[in-house]
């Protein structure tokens, strides 16, 4: 099963993620995670995703690509994409590569979500550098350690109100046209992203185990 997860930042995307990979067994593939790890490696590539993650711009379509094309290839058959593709151009790159194995996509999701809604979460928000889950500050103790892992949570520099909405008009710019895209292929789903995480994944589950109605709103 291939499923692409979109949504704008804040969404909910990697959590959901997280929880399908569970749930069904798949590889979670998050660009942002590969694109952090090429920026801890502060090589000449990292210094360049860094450069456009700390204004709050996407990384441009080859960087992305040549990060992912060879996770693609590796893991084939059963993978959720977050975090790609975030356009036009990536999303017809993805479907050539998985055309070239004869593959297609079984689902894209896409998490709708308002604005004041994901500033009020990211802004909020605690990180945990080693396993990734995603902690609310306001959940956390003093020490701020991961309960999963142990490891001391840190607030991404991007997590910033004004960086947040710059993320969110480039999202509307670049990546909503994505859905119309998705929407005429017919693998399209809407899924409400307000929420605790567990109501959202009950929501996104039902397009498994419940009636399975392409398009519509959950």
């Amino acid at each position: 099963m291939r499923i692409v997860l979109l949504g704008p930042p804040g969404a909910g995307k990697g959590t959901q993620a997280q929880k399908l990979s569970k749930e069904f067994g798949l590889v979670h593939l998050s660009t942002g995670d590969l694109l952090r790890k090429a920026v801890s490696e502060d090589n000449s590539l990292g210094q360049r995703v860094k450069s456009f993650m700390n204004k709050g711009e996407l990384v441009p379509d080859s960087i992305i690509l040549e990060l992912l094309e060879s996770e693609i290839n590796e893991k084939k058959d059963n993978f959720i994409l977050d975090g790609f593709p975030r356009n036009l151009t990536q999303a017809e790159k993805l479907s050539k590569v998985l055309q070239q194995k004869g593959k297609n996509l079984d689902f894209v999701i896409n998490l709708e979500i308002d604005e004041a809604t994901v500033i009020k979460r990211l802004i909020g928000r605690m990180v945990c550098p080693k396993c990734g889950k995603i902690y609310r500050i306001d959940e956390v103790g003093p020490e701020k350690i991961c309960q999963s892992c142990g490891a001391k949570l840190y607030q991404r520099s991007d997590d910033d109100e004004n960086v947040i909405k710059n993320r969110f008009q480039v999202y509307l710019e670049h990546t909503r046209p994505l859905i119309d895209y998705y929407k005429d292929k017919g693998i399209l789903y809407q899924i409400s992203g307000k929420g605790s995480p567990e109501e959202i994944f009950k929501r996104i589950k039902k397009l498994f185990y419940g009636s399975n109605k392409k398009q519509g709103t959950n």
